[in-house]
């Protein structure tokens, strides 16, 4: 998984540093690996489900402080207005970044998407 996917995922601008965005891919890796087994660990579902746990951890940082030069970012992407989020607004797609993480370990795991949350079975 790429900085790129998770810019795509949240249409975010390029000026995002990669450094953040791996650091955080590599966080959502770890925290993702509890409850998917290794041998599910590939394929597109999985790459999405850590770009998203990426992005969802992401989101506090650059809506707060991290986005040095925002006020320009609007005038690089020509007509497309970025702000900064309110706290509100980050909280509820945090919410929403989860749901997607979450419906892709469903898939991973073989479960619907609307299965009841709690957990798994897994056989070891």
């Amino acid at each position: 998984m790429t900085p790129e996917r998770v810019r795509e995922l949240m249409g975010w601008p390029a000026e995002v540093p990669d450094a953040l965005l791996e650091a955080h891919l590599d966080v959502a890796g770890r925290t993702l690996a509890f409850r998917v087994p290794a041998a599910a660990r590939s394929g597109p579902d999985w790459g999405d489900a850590l770009a998203w746990e990426a992005a969802r951890t992401a989101l506090p940082l650059l809506h707060t402080f991290a986005l040095s030069g925002a006020a320009k970012v609007g005038r690089l992407e020509g007509t497309v207005e970025w702000r900064f989020l309110t706290p509100s607004e980050t909280e509820a797609l945090q919410a929403q970044c989860a749901a997607q993480v979450e419906a892709c370990i469903a898939r991973i795991m073989g479960a619907p998407a609307d299965a009841e949350k709690g957990g798994f079975w897994a056989a070891i």
